[in-house]
């Protein structure tokens, strides 16, 4: 942990981000005495408020605190008045950071505010060249908007100051993903084409809109999961060995993969995509999208995508990658599957039994755990087969508690370290991407299919598969 004074300077400190993410999370790094001895945390707030009406709304998120400990983390928290609309109001918000040796900026506000933040920070001679700048997602609505915000901020920042956050990074499931791919000799020589049928990466959810209707109702889901958690999950997936463990290396990797994603355009939209829009169910009793607070009448926006991606290049050529992600699906659940390819001569099949193909499961959530599926002999007489897991309980397994993807991406923060954060030159990628799916939506697909809250999403999602010969494991396989 660096040794100079630190103050973390929260923006939007009053939003259900922070209430529920933000400060939990610095509350637990502090209870385990992981946070930078004599940091300030500033609430900035666009009024005065006094400290009682801020932290009513608060407390109910960092549960079974110790009252003692709690005490101590909320002395650490000053509530500052200022108005990004106000100049002169940043002159609070100097005053309060005199005598500090670095200041980090967390934005949990709109995209559309950063340029106009970070100009005034700059003006009241807030920002130096050690602050470090901390942005939320979402970085954009499609690649030139995206452009437009990296500008904003790079014409008063150095790329090394900017930490933009994708929590799914932060995860300690994701993060095994690196060690699992780059610790175990065993998996190397099968982590390609030619000894893998095919990659599935699901991250659905059981929820509807909610509260995030105005804003989903823009974005889609499209926009909101694949453009960052799931391309994301892919990258770390299918990236080439980074020279080491370092930023640049490990964005360096994941770049060239972004880049190598065959593009999806025009009238393939059609064969290599599916998209569509939860209607009510009595099972599951709830709303239609359409009857959600918040979202148009005649909105088209899709609740549900599922993605045929193909990777070219020499590793992963001619092996498909299925995305899905959806709301008001029949399970949460957070996984990858990785279907290994058939023995090339079944020894086994005159013992009646059926010969699964080996499979990797990695969950993410609810539980996270890996699952590596694999043929043994039936006890008894004769040779039947059957499939058995070997099993990786990270719950059961692990020394200590699970920590969540905001307090270690926190903890990157305070250290400098980029390796888990976005370069502008990825999302710039993964636009590239997206784009023209979102262009042969609008010209051959204006319309997403209904599927019933509470099942698996779209028929047409189970016949994206069916045309390959595959299914989804929607239980996980477990």
């Amino acid at each position: 942990m660096e040794a100079e004074s630190t103050a973390l300077v929260i923006f939007g400190s009053t939003g259900d981000l922070a209430h529920k993410k933000l400060f939990p999370a610095l509350y637990r790094l502090f209870n385990d005495n992981n946070l930078p001895s004599g940091l300030k945390i500033i609430a900035i707030s666009r009024q005065a408020i006094n400290t009682e009406s801020f932290l009513e709304p608060l407390l109910p998120n960092i549960a079974e605190a110790d009252k003692e400990r709690l005490e101590q983390f909320l002395n650490k928290i000053s509530i500052v008045a200022c108005d990004i609309k106000e100049q002169s109001s940043f002159d609070n918000l100097y005053n309060a950071i005199q005598g500090v040796g670095r200041t980090i900026y967390y934005y949990a506000i709109p995209p559309s505010l950063f340029g106009e933040l970070t100009k005034r920070l700059q003006v009241s001679k807030c920002i130096t060249e050690t602050s470090r700048v901390v942005v939320e997602k979402p970085l954009g609505h499609d690649l030139k908007s995206a452009q437009k915000i990296h500008q904003d901020l790079t014409c008063r920042l150095n790329e090394e100051q900017i930490f933009r956050i994708d929590h799914y990074l932060g995860k300690e499931a994701v993060q095994n993903l690196i060690a699992l791919r780059f610790g175990n000799a065993i998996l190397e020589p099968l982590w390609r084409a030619a000894r893998i049928r095919y990659i599935q990466i699901t991250v659905a959810e059981s929820v509807g809109v909610d509260d995030r209707a105005d804003y989903y109702d823009r974005t889609g889901a499209l926009r909101d999961m694949v453009q960052n958690h799931l391309l994301q999950l892919l990258c770390i997936l299918a990236m080439e060995p980074p020279a080491k463990l370092s930023p640049d290396s490990v964005r360096d990797e994941k770049l060239k993969l972004l880049q190598a994603l065959r593009i999806i355009r025009g009238h393939e939209v059609l064969e290599k995509t599916v998209r569509g829009q939860y209607v009510g169910s009595d099972s599951v009793a709830c709303r239609s999208y359409l009857d959600e607070n918040g979202v148009s009448d005649h909105s088209q926006t899709e609740t549900f995508v599922a993605v045929k991606a193909e990777i070219d290049n020499w590793r992963w050529a001619g092996m498909p990658i299925y995305l899905r992600t959806g709301k008001r699906l029949q399970a949460k659940q957070s996984e990858v599957v990785i279907q290994f390819a058939d023995v090339p001569i079944n020894l086994f099949k005159t013992s009646g039994s059926h010969m699964l193909s080996n499979r990797l499961v990695i969950r993410l959530q609810p539980e996270e755990s890996i699952k590596l599926f694999m043929n043994a002999k039936i006890p008894g007489r004769g040779m039947g087969i059957e499939s058995n897991a070997l099993n990786l309980d990270f719950n059961h397994s692990a020394r200590s508690r699970r920590w969540t993807a905001y307090e270690r991406l926190f903890l990157d923060i305070f250290n400098g370290d980029l390796t888990l954060f976005l370069r502008s030159s990825e999302i710039d990628a993964a636009w590239n991407w997206i784009d023209p799916i979102i262009d042969g939506w609008e010209q051959h697909m204006p319309k997403p299919e209904r599927y019933l809250a509470g099942s698996w999403g779209p028929v047409a999602s189970d016949q994206l598969l069916a045309k390959d010969g595959y299914i989804w494991f929607n239980t996980g396989g477990f």
